[in-house]
């Protein structure tokens, strides 16, 4: 077992994408609601980790909330990008919930909740896909978005 406070050694730099791959690309779709922009944001995420992994700490953060950071980043750099506040490709039926429909047929509904999910700001998507998709601590989630942690 390696030592914690110390950075992971080379070569399980594939070790680690392997058990984080996926959690990190579904964080970065949910967030961006854009497949291929949550492809470009997982890959770019990972480069950085890689060209960074000798520097990463365990004492200072957890490989999950590490990579967590590095996509955060890269997500806000996006989204802060004037050509992606231009563009307006999420699906037409994701943005506005039926308003003839029985809402206790639409909240027995998948579509229903990714609506309202959609109608958030993005910094209130990005807490609740780290708490719901990525599954992280609130003390983890403060961390990442430079809260004082009050719980």
């Amino acid at each position: 077992m390696r030592d914690l406070g110390r950075p992971y050694e080379g070569e399980n730099f594939i070790d680690v994408y392997d058990t984080y791959y996926d959690s990190i690309y579904k964080y970065a779709l949910m967030l961006l609601m854009n497949k291929q922009d949550a492809e470009d944001v997982t890959a770019e995420t990972f480069v950085k980790a890689y060209t960074n992994f000798s520097r990463y700490d365990a004492g200072k953060a957890s490989m999950r909330t590490w990579l967590t950071r590095i996509c955060h980043n890269q997500a806000v750099n996006l989204m802060r990008s004037a050509a992606y506040a231009k563009r307006t490709d999420l699906p037409e039926e994701w943005q506005q919930a039926d308003p003839n429909g029985d809402f206790t047929d639409q909240i027995m509904d998948s579509d229903i909740v990714m609506r309202l999910y959609v109608q958030l700001d993005p910094e209130d998507r990005e807490l609740l896909n780290m708490r719901c998709v990525m599954e992280l601590k609130f003390s983890e989630i403060a961390e990442i978005v430079h809260v004082p942690d009050c719980i």
